[in-house]
């Protein structure tokens, strides 16, 4: 099997599996992922104008950072947005799960996979480069569920939303730092995985746990 094949099923299998594992044969489910997906096209559509002057205006370093920000602000409100909609309640915790899996692998396809499929042929890039890239999908994946959890807990909290949209602006800059700073990808991967599992741990699984107790009470 070629290198770049191995790294695109790296970024997106993983989440795949899990999406499957949680929707099972539920259409509903699968639905809902696609509009968490839908939702990651829509924020990048709605601040791409945005960007494009940006990058006119401001030097490099600075265009990323604005661009990181613009990434927490844009996608986490098209969230907490898709959140209020009853198709996201209707799966209850589990739709809370495919909306974040949705999202993230609707961005590890297009961001990564497809770009990497088309280019790596071209241009042979080998396996130890294309798979500290795919692993980073993964992480990315974790905090988009991460981020969609913590919103879920009110989406018409404007305080989660703020939260919410400097955690993901928080994980975006210090992603940039670190590929700005340290030479070693695998380096910068360890810094971006440790950010991912830092929000699911600090954030998530918390929220899920206080989710999951409301609809105990709800159905006891």
């Amino acid at each position: 099997m070629s290198s770049y094949i191995a790294s695109v099923l790296v970024s997106l299998v993983p989440g795949f599996v899990a999406l499957a594992r949680i929707a099972r044969r539920s259409s509903s489910a699968w639905l809902v992922a696609a509009v968490g997906g839908g939702g990651w096209l829509l924020a990048i559509a709605l601040r791409m104008p945005l960007l494009s002057l940006l990058q006119t205006l401001i030097p490099g370093l600075t265009y990323l950072i604005a661009a990181s920000i613009l990434a927490g602000v844009f996608e986490e409100s098209t969230r907490s947005l898709i959140l209020r909609a009853s198709i996201a309640r209707s799966g209850e915790v589990s739709g809370l799960l495919t909306i974040g899996l949705g999202w993230g692998l609707s961005e590890a396809l297009l961001v990564y996979a497809i770009p990497v499929t088309l280019s790596a042929p071209v241009y042979g890039y080998d396996w130890v480069d294309l798979l500290p890239g795919a692993l980073e999908r993964n992480s990315a994946i974790l905090i988009h569920l991460s981020l969609t959890v913590l919103l879920s807990r009110n989406p018409r909290s404007a305080r989660l939303l703020v939260a919410s949209a400097v955690l993901h602006s928080l994980s975006n800059l210090a992603a940039v730092a670190a590929l700005l700073v340290l030479e070693d990808a695998w380096l910068v991967e360890l810094v971006i995985a440790t950010v991912s599992f830092s929000l699911f741990a600090g954030v998530a699984l918390p929220t899920l746990k206080y989710l999951r107790k409301i609809h105990r009470d709800q159905i006891g």
